[in-house]
């Protein structure tokens, strides 16, 4: 059987940082986690520059952006480490249904 790839469509989402706004073509099946990200960098954004030090805008966009990539960071490494032990339990799985058959 022939699979047929039905392409996804593209739709537009607005973003805007300073004074500059960017049209972004994305997946339409993706649209969400942009908006969605979109609205908690700009919170995270907001928090920055409302500390009693205030943050001027390049600042909290910047402290915003490396706390998005820290964030990032931290879950591929529990990613990994489950994956790991995923791995690990498959293989005692494995071992255990092989020695059941061989016995």
């Amino acid at each position: 059987m022939k699979k047929h790839n039905i392409p996804n469509p593209d739709v537009s989402v607005f973003i805007k940082l300073l004074d500059r706004g960017f049209k972004l073509s994305v997946p339409a099946d993706q649209e969400k986690y942009y908006r969605e990200g979109y609205e908690h960098f700009m919170q995270r954004v907001k928090q920055h520059k409302s500390k009693t030090n205030g943050y001027d805008d390049i600042e909290a966009i910047g402290l915003t952006a490396i706390e998005c990539m820290v964030a990032l960071q931290r879950i591929r490494e529990q990613m990994d480490g489950l994956v790991e032990a995923f791995q690990e339990r498959i293989d005692k799985l494995d071992t255990a249904v092989t020695n059941a058959i061989e016995s």
